[in-house]
């Protein structure tokens, strides 16, 4: 049986008026996120919600079956931005015929109250089909994909006080227990595992990257069956796990002026065609 299932990332909705005004906007990180946005990044993400639109029609005009979504959807964790944004994205994800998932980036989990906004407005994406194997953190999800398919999340986003960290981490019980499942025979012989997650998977960086990328590559080495699936860096690429036959695809932004991008992914047996999807003449088409 063929399967479409299309991973994007990195939307960076636009704040909603009245949504700076908090007193949590004083926090250190978001002051600095703020001059930032206002100074170099805002002027890309300005025309967000449009992109977001474009992608609803690519999806009634080329349907999927499965939406995997790694995150960033706002930029500074607020809770007006929560309440904006979580109604639109769901209705885009709420496109995918038969299921979707979603895991937070760093911009979404910008402080310590943002993680349960984040739990509370996305709870319909946060589902489980093996309820069981998550860990006090919410996570890994899993979500069956056909008979040959199947989708681990998991959360390398964390909150940081310091304004100029950024970096992720797989959290230890989530890394033992993503071990678990991959064993599981259930998971192991399926054709496909698509894993998916905020940060890259092989870049390390103290304060940008994830840190302890190389306990998560040692994990999955050796497993043929994996495709790794990302955000956070705003540009769509794909490349081999370096040493492996690991295929990883970062869907970049959808939204960045530019460099608006997400990947389409026909599945059939053993069979995985990717396509790039770009935004060309105000509306997203297939280019690869």
């Amino acid at each position: 049986m063929s399967l479409r299932i299309l991973h994007f990332s990195d939307v960076h909705l636009p704040c909603p008026p009245g949504a700076f005004r908090t007193p949590e906007i004083f926090h250190p990180k978001r002051i600095a996120a703020l001059l930032n946005f206002y100074l170099r990044r805002g002027s890309k993400y300005a025309d967000a919600l449009q992109k977001l639109n474009g992608l609803r029609d690519f999806l009634q005009r080329e349907p999927v079956d499965f939406l995997l979504y790694t995150g960033d959807t706002l930029n500074f964790g607020l809770e007006r931005e929560f309440t904006g944004a979580a109604p639109r994205l769901a209705e885009i994800l709420a496109l995918a015929r038969r299921a979707s998932l979603a895991v937070p980036g760093n911009h979404d989990l910008y402080t310590a109250s943002s993680l349960a906004l984040h739990r509370r407005h996305f709870a319909p994406f946060l589902r489980s089909d093996l309820p069981d194997s998550a860990t006090a953190t919410g996570y890994p999800l899993v979500r069956w994909l056909g008979d040959d398919a199947v989708a681990i999340a998991f959360n390398t986003s964390r909150p940081h006080f310091m304004f100029w960290n950024s970096s992720g981490r797989v959290p230890g019980l989530e890394l033992d227990a993503l071990h678990r499942l991959l064993d599981r025979p259930e998971i192991a012989t399926r054709r496909h595992i698509f894993l998916m997650t905020h940060y890259p998977f092989d870049e390390r960086g103290y304060f940008h990257g994830l840190r302890n990328s190389r306990a998560l590559l040692a994990l999955l080495r050796g497993r043929s069956n994996l495709v790794l699936l990302h955000g956070h860096n705003h540009r769509s690429y794909t490349r081999r796990v370096p040493g492996t036959d690991t295929p990883l695809y970062c869907a970049g932004s959808l939204s960045k002026a530019g460099a608006e991008s997400f990947w389409l992914f026909d599945v059939f047996g053993d069979s995985l065609n990717a396509r790039r999807g770009a935004w060309h003449n105000a509306r997203f088409t297939l280019v690869d």
